[in-house]
């Protein structure tokens, strides 16, 4: 009698190794550092709330965006670190002989971001309930600029895995990490910035866009760090609908965007 060779499904791995790689990210001390600028970030601003009256969202509320930032950079950071841990305990040519291929652990990788963006989430969630808790209102435009800073995290958190897959050098994240700090656009409003990752719109439509844009890039860096080591055929219409999902939403935005000087940015 023949014993029956089941290997588990590859959906089955990934969400294994999505587990196992989330809990190593949000206990990295990269991570963390992220973690505790957005805290201090964000409790500026309930703190603010809490003493000064007056206070709003759009006067106070810059604290949090600039705590988000950080913490997604630092997430593209730690998540480039945990993509190269291979390359860095020279353990690449045993994993390679595993019966698990290179692009499922790159997915397990990339669906270990949730776990970043779950505690994101959590943090604006408190942010928010502070805010309502002392009357400040948050309306609309504002939550959809929270839901981004989380995508925000996603997004650059997939980067960190693509530089890995493609760079794999340790000093490329950091790099532009520190690249996309310095070229954050100032609070001088032009067309151009909705193209931006972190952009405060003004309309709740321009906000929808952008966060449609986001997501689009988020798929393209995921297929692209998945592209190192699958067949480019099986990427081909995924990508090609991401791609129009950026290059729609980009056109909207840049068309949209500031009509006025100073209308619908910032």
């Amino acid at each position: 009698m023949s014993a029956i060779d089941r290997r588990p499904a590859t959906s089955a791995i990934i969400a294994s190794l999505a587990r196992v790689e989330g809990r190593k990210l949000v206990t990295d001390r990269i991570f963390l550092a992220g973690v505790a600028i957005a805290l201090l970030g964000s409790g500026l601003f309930v703190r603010a709330s809490l003493t000064q009256p007056g206070t709003t969202w759009d006067d106070d509320g810059w604290t949090v965006g600039v705590g988000v930032m950080i913490l997604a950079i630092l997430t593209m950071v730690a998540a480039n670190q945990a993509a190269l841990r291979d390359r860095r305990s020279h353990a690449e040519e045993q994993h390679s002989m595993l019966p698990v291929p290179t692009s499922t652990r790159t997915w397990g990788l990339l669906t270990a971001m949730l776990w970043p963006a779950a505690v994101a989430t959590v943090l604006f969630a408190g942010v928010v309930g502070s805010a309502a808790a002392k009357g400040i209102i948050i309306n609309g435009i504002e939550l959809l600029q929270l839901v981004e800073g989380v995508c925000a995290v996603l997004l650059l958190g997939a980067t960190g895995i693509a530089i890995a897959a493609w760079l794999p050098n340790p000093f490329v994240a950091p790099m532009l990490g520190w690249a996309l700090f310095l070229v954050t656009p100032d609070d001088v409003p032009r067309s151009w910035h909705s193209l931006t990752l972190f952009v405060g719109a003004r309309s709740t439509e321009l906000a929808r866009w952008h966060l449609t844009y986001l997501g689009g890039l988020t798929a393209i860096i995921a297929l692209v760090a998945v592209g190192r080591s699958s067949r480019l055929r099986s990427l081909l219409l995924p990508g090609m609908i991401a791609t129009g999902v950026v290059v729609s939403s980009g056109i909207v935005l840049l068309m949209r965007a500031c009509p006025l000087e100073g209308a619908c940015l910032f």
